[in-house]
């Protein structure tokens, strides 16, 4: 799993509201397609001029891009080859 540090300007999700809640992944365990264990989502990062989700903060303060990442009902994949398929996060509003 990469570490990004590009990210290191983003606010974090608290300050926000995603606009489809349902993409809230924070607490979710982050795996391979393989199954192995990454650890888990601790904040969301959002891009404050585009306003939407740009990145996740790992459990132990990696940062990932979120296109590299598949939500799925009780977990997130981490795909390290390719940008994930179908994963769009919504805008964001101030709260």
């Amino acid at each position: 799993m990469k570490h990004d540090d590009k990210f290191a300007d983003l606010d974090t999700l608290s300050d926000w509201q995603l606009e489809n809640e349902d993409q809230d992944i924070r607490g979710y365990p982050v795996r391979s397609a393989s199954g192995e264990e990454y650890g888990k989502i601790d904040d969301m990062l959002v891009d404050k001029n585009e306003k939407h989700v740009l990145a996740v903060r790992m459990s132990d303060g990696r940062l990932v891009a979120v296109e590299h990442l598949d939500i799925k009902d009780d977990h997130v994949i981490y795909n390290d080859t390719r940008a994930a398929s179908g994963t769009h996060y919504t805008r964001v509003r101030a709260r």
